[in-house]
């Protein structure tokens, strides 16, 4: 019994020399921070969030007059033109949705109701990736969005390493293939084509949420593909594009012009303006620009890569469960009450007098079930991507009351 005991001690003894030196680097990771952000003063920061909400109106004014100057001589040659506004959510894997949609969509033939060529395209996360092929609008990039969904199953995000949990890491997962796809996709020459397509004055919006202000930040996409062009460095617009849907301590947040961007589906899931400020409205500036002119119609065409209303399901009192589900909760429901609004600001912009707005959106369906749980699973996500398709060429799938 005694020899037992000691050997027993022995091999304790090795194994707690063993890992001692896996304790020591752990803790030493564990409290220190590698390359820290300098720290700015409260006074820095709100004279910052003064600059920058300063230049958003000034640049969103400057856009909406472009528009509005592109959509009246539009409409000098055609009457009854109308404005199309396409929204798409975030929803991670499940963008096949929604790239599946607009593929389908093509082959709707009802002028009403077909898929247009859109004056503004906006993305928040996955829809961010979306969001630029539906804006150059050809059936070769809507054929192309959808391919890429379809294989995006080999970008899946992983782990950081077995001790992917240490809080000096920027995120628990890396985003490595998703990266190599941004940058193997959105090389200098779709960049040409989007600044091609915005000199028309259509816009191309991409959300983000500026961690430092704890605020929106809507990036104009063309403008960084201008500026891919001028320097010959695609990397702004992959910045965008991947801070978009780097969700907070899952995906690493990215550094742009000296503010921290991350996930745009923190500030809201679904980006359509929202302003009551009648002069920050299509409708407002229309009116103020051409008295005489009658003001299109705006149309609101919204994509939401989940499902209206998370299903029911039960959930474990553990914190990945409770974490996720609600996530999921508060993201569906957020998205909901934004589509309700957009609903409240089209029935404000008629009793204005300042146009008609119609609001036409379509959610995942709520009977609809992955064949194969998980996430960036190939199988589901073409069965998505699939059932997408068949909504998209329905033209009775576009919801028109709001939830």
């Amino acid at each position: 019994m005694a020899l037992l005991y000691r050997a027993f001690r022995v091999s304790s003894l090795l194994a707690i020399g063993a890992l001692l030196p896996v304790a020591v680097v752990f803790l030493a990771d564990m409290f220190t921070r590698r390359d820290p952000r300098p720290e700015q003063s409260e006074a820095e920061l709100m004279a910052e969030r003064s600059r920058h909400r300063e230049m958003l109106a000034v640049r969103s004014a400057a856009s909406r007059l472009h528009m509005v100057e592109a959509v009246a001589e539009r409409q000098e040659t055609d009457p009854g033109a109308t404005v199309g506004v396409l929204v798409l959510s975030g929803g991670g894997d499940r963008g096949a949705f929604g790239a599946g949609f607009l593929l389908g969509w093509g082959s709707v033939n009802d002028p009403t109701m077909a898929r247009p060529e859109f004056e503004r395209v906006t993305g928040v996360s996955t829809g961010a990736f979306i969001a630029p092929f539906a804006f150059l609008g050809s059936d070769a990039d809507y054929q192309r969005i959808d391919r890429l969904y379809r294989g995006l199953h080999t970008a899946a995000p992983t782990w950081r390493g077995a001790l992917f949990f240490l809080p000096n890491h920027s995120s628990l997962a890396e985003m490595g293939g998703v990266e190599s796809m941004v940058k193997e996709t959105f090389d200098l020459g779709l960049a040409q084509r989007i600044a091609d397509a915005a000199a028309t004055g259509r816009r191309l919006l991409i959300q983000a949420t500026d961690l430092d202000d704890g605020s929106k930040w809507m990036f104009e996409l063309p403008d960084a593909a201008q500026s891919a062009l001028e320097t010959g460095d695609p990397a702004p617009m992959h910045d965008i594009l991947l801070a978009s849907a780097a969700l907070p301590g899952m995906f690493p947040s990215r550094e742009i012009d000296g503010a921290l961007y991350a996930d745009g589906i923190l500030i809201g899931n679904i980006a359509y303006g929202g302003s009551t400020k009648r002069r920050d409205t299509f409708g407002g500036t229309y009116r103020a620009m051409y008295p005489n002119k009658p003001i299109p119609t705006l149309r609101y065409w919204v994509i939401i890569n989940t499902y209206a209303h998370a299903l029911p399901r039960t959930v474990q009192p553990i914190w990945p469960s409770t974490l996720s589900r609600g996530v999921e909760i508060m993201t569906s429901e957020a998205t909901m009450t934004a589509l309700r609004h957009l609903y409240a600001l089209a029935e404000l912009s008629e009793l204005r007098g300042d146009g008609r707005i119609e609001v036409r959106w379509v959610a995942i369906p709520q009977s609809w079930r992955p064949p194969v749980g998980g996430y960036f699973v190939n199988e589901s996500m073409n069965a998505l991507a699939d059932e997408g398709m068949r909504l998209g060429a329905d033209p009775q799938s576009w919801k028109l009351l709001p939830p």
